[in-house]
């Protein structure tokens, strides 16, 4: 066998290598378990123009329910609209347990183009770590979500739960992803979640809770995504103590 031939026969033998070690790897990867929102969601019809994209809410020593304060906020990228609406619906007081009842709603809205949405990424984050402290936020059971082309991952995490609970109460977050890059126009997520705020009054706790939603978007192909874009916005929820102090 001459030179030539031995450099083919080791370049063929490197690829097929390649190949083994490529197939073993994602073999070894756990599979991840998909969920989809069962009921549908429809585009928001909501007039921006009189919302604010901050919300301050004034804690009382007394339950307060109908609460009807809405924030929102929208933002448009490269052929694509963002938008993002935080509801407060009831406040219960329980002296140092006290919790906000609320809606979350995000969703992307492709205007023009042929760009198509990657993943949808909804998160929070507190002011101080003293915030974060006494702070927690719940989603309620997943039955209660509405959804539009876009999906969560639910595997089992060894550290409890599932990956959707998982990173919502530890790493803040949740990821909406269009598996299948199905080619729509709207992506979408709206859900309750619940504020549990676990400080007295008299501790005098101003809280900052800053929502962000995310749209990551491009066009797929055979090697992943390419011509990437990233297009967010925020709302900002300010809680502040209000009444007699405790």
């Amino acid at each position: 066998m001459n030179r030539r031939a031995k450099v083919l026969l080791m370049g063929i033998i490197a690829v097929i290598v390649v190949a083994i070690l490529i197939a073993a790897y994602f073999a070894s990867q756990p599979e991840v378990k998909w969920w989809k929102p069962e009921k549908e969601m429809k585009k928001p019809d909501v007039d921006f123009s009189k919302l604010d994209d901050t919300i301050v809410f004034e804690r009382v020593e007394r339950d307060v329910e109908n609460l009807g304060i809405i924030g929102g906020s929208v933002l448009s990228g490269k052929g694509y609209y963002v938008g993002l609406i935080l509801s407060l619906r009831w406040y219960d007081y329980h002296g140092g347990f006290d919790i906000i009842m609320a809606n979350l709603t995000a969703w992307a809205e492709r205007v023009s183009g042929d760009y198509i949405l990657e993943k949808l990424v909804i998160e929070y984050n507190y002011g101080s770590e003293m915030e974060d402290a006494y702070t927690m936020i719940n989603y309620e059971s997943r039955e209660e979500f509405r959804g539009a082309n876009l999906w969560y991952d639910i595997t089992y995490n060894t550290r409890g739960g599932d990956n959707l609970v998982h990173d919502w109460c530890y790493n803040y977050r949740m990821v909406g992803v269009n598996k299948d890059a199905k080619n729509a126009d709207f992506y979408g997520v709206s859900f309750p979640i619940e504020i549990l705020l676990e400080d007295p009054l008299s501790m005098n706790l101003t809280r900052t809770i800053t929502f962000t939603v995310t749209a990551y978007y491009g066009h797929p192909t055979m090697l992943g995504w390419t011509d990437m874009h990233e297009l967010k916005t925020q709302v900002v929820l300010k809680i502040v103590p209000g009444g007699e102090k405790e």
